[in-house]
């Protein structure tokens, strides 16, 4: 019988505060391809986490302890909704693709109620609710501050990535409870992984048509740098903790918070000007996830069995 640990879901929430300067980041290092950008990342997060390990002593047992196929899933995963993620934004307009690969909140607050031994509280549902509308409030204001190229074609295909980005995050995080007994420190495995095919795809891809080169500006290596150990590094071994023994619905509704902090970290560190409308979704975007943390329902804190979920 394993009990959600609160203490676990302030680690996953330290994750949702990381991945909020993602935007910020990202807008610098914009100069690097995204498959490169996604490499690059990925191993800075790689060597963080080996150095650490190694350190600790626990790179052995941390290996012994991880079977294949959780490293399969990590792995896959991460290079997978980041390669989705990537190819929506290209492929579809800003706007819609990130409110569709949004949604994965908000299935993780449906997945996780749905699950053996657990059901959805109304108060879980209300809250994604008002934060999904805040979201989209947001997302919509974000057109009038970043700049959209209205010649880029856009396909379905792109829609469709989003739509897969959302799935593959919110069912990697809730499918991670069954990995309950391997460390967190897994996650080293995972960004090898994710290293490592991001490497080749952008061997495969993105060297076609470029040569390859790392002669970057001081600000986008800095960028890269806050990427991989915050939002791609630190921020995943904080979130592996929290899916896995955490309050998961809490932390799929409290995940919105996220797009609210991010607009506040380009209001504040760059000329971006925030919007009423990005206030506004600010303030909604709060509302419903303090709704659903302040009012939690008793059976999803109950206990329940690893094997029913």
């Amino acid at each position: 019988m394993t009990v959600h640990s609160p203490r676990a879901t302030i680690i996953g929430s330290i994750a949702i505060l990381l991945w909020s300067s993602l935007a910020l980041f990202t807008t610098q290092a914009n100069l690097v391809p995204p498959l490169l950008l996604l490499t690059l990342t990925f191993g800075v997060a790689s060597l963080l986490f080996f150095i650490v390990y190694l350190v600790k002593g626990e790179l052995r047992s941390s290996w012994s302890k991880t079977p294949t196929n959780a490293i399969l899933m990590g792995g896959l995963g991460f290079y997978f909704y980041h390669f989705c993620y990537f190819y929506a934004f290209q492929h579809a307009p800003p706007v819609e693709a990130g409110l569709i690969a949004y949604l994965w909140p908000l299935l993780i607050v449906l997945m996780a109620g749905m699950t053996k031994g657990n059901s959805l509280s109304w108060t879980h549902l209300a809250g994604a609710v008002i934060a999904f509308i805040g979201t989209g409030i947001m997302l919509q204001s974000k057109q009038s501050v970043l700049e959209v190229d209205v010649n880029t074609a856009y396909d379905w295909t792109g829609y469709a990535a989003a739509f897969a980005c959302a799935f593959i995050w919110s069912s990697y995080s809730v499918a991670n409870r069954r990995f309950q007994t391997v460390p967190s420190s897994a996650v080293l495995w995972y960004c090898l992984v994710t290293t490592l095919l991001a490497g080749a795809s952008h061997l495969m891809i993105e060297a076609q048509s470029k040569a390859l080169s790392l002669d970057f500006p001081v600000s986008t290596w800095i960028a890269i740098l806050g990427l991989g150990f915050g939002p791609v590094g630190i921020a995943f071994f904080c979130w592996d903790t929290g899916v896995k023994k955490g309050n998961l619905s809490l932390l799929g509704v409290l995940s919105y918070t996220a797009p609210a902090l991010s607009t506040a970290w380009l209001g504040l560190f760059t000329d971006a000007q925030l919007t009423t409308g990005q206030i506004i979704a600010c303030l909604l975007i709060t509302a419903g996830a303090l709704f659903a943390s302040l009012m939690p329902n008793k059976k999803m804190s109950s206990t329940y069995k690893v094997e029913d979920i």
